[in-house]
């Protein structure tokens, strides 16, 4: 996996869904994206561009993080997205920055079936 698979968090595009999920045994995690699947499970994105999926019992909770438009419209007319709050955009970069090993990279299913 390459830095360039990594989310912007000044660059979102219009699927990425940023959110807090408070997952049950593992407290708040801050997501890139954060998707229910039509079976139920969240589809989860980190910002090192690893993604999971977590079974709905794991669940407690999903708080979305607001975007916004912001900059210079491109030439269809729109402006790129990013987190609104200056202190969630921070710590997204502080999580993109800490990129995990690409050996480890993949997709995983935290918790049980």
């Amino acid at each position: 996996m390459s830095l360039a698979d990594n989310p912007d968090p000044e660059n979102l595009t219009n699927v990425d869904k940023p959110a807090v999920v408070d997952v049950d045994g593992a407290g708040n995690v801050y997501v890139a994206s954060a998707k229910v699947r039509d079976n139920g499970w969240l589809w989860l994105k980190q910002w090192d561009g690893q993604t999971f999926k977590l079974p709905p019992h794991r669940v407690n909770a999903v708080q979305r993080i607001r975007k916004e438009r912001y900059g210079v419209a491109d030439d269809r007319g729109m402006k790129p997205q990013r987190i609104a709050d200056k202190n969630w955009r921070r710590r997204a970069r502080e999580m993109t920055a800490e990129t995990a090993d690409a050996d480890g990279a993949g997709e995983a299913v935290v918790g049980d079936d």
